[in-house]
């Protein structure tokens, strides 16, 4: 095989590469929106319900650092697309909420389903931002 010819392999590869991460990019920041705007509102019906719980200081600390991650790695994601930054600002924001049904003894069947929901869908969300676009 000649160098030209490796040399367009090469390049095209690279372009059919480069091509399936850009084509992938709109899709994830359009998932990463509504799923980051349904997990703050679904933050909100937690804080409402729970705000006779003894350990509503603790929950309401955590609930508004899960909020300012999930607007942080939103506005990363908008404007870099999913960077290994949003994807662990994301995690970090799963595994506080998960901690927190413990923690803090939430009971409430509505908010153990809002955490849930907003644990799992962002859990998913970093899984989709991990995975290298298909070939």
């Amino acid at each position: 095989m000649s160098l030209i010819t490796v040399a367009h392999t090469f390049a095209g590869w690279c372009e059919k590469e480069w091509t399936a991460v850009f084509n992938a990019v709109p899709k994830i920041e359009q998932i990463a929106d509504t799923t980051l705007k349904y997990a703050l509102g679904a933050l909100s019906i937690v804080a409402s319900v729970e705000t006779g719980n003894p350990a509503i200081a603790e929950i309401s600390k955590v609930l508004t650092t899960a909020q300012t991650g999930i607007t942080a790695a939103s506005g990363l994601i908008s404007d870099f697309g999913p960077t290994p930054t949003a994807t662990g600002m994301l995690s970090s924001v799963a595994t506080d909420l998960s901690g927190l049904l413990t923690a803090a003894h939430i009971t409430n069947s509505k908010s153990v389903a809002a955490v849930t929901k907003v644990v799992t869908e962002t859990n998913a969300l970093v899984s989709a931002m991990s995975t290298p676009a298909a070939s």
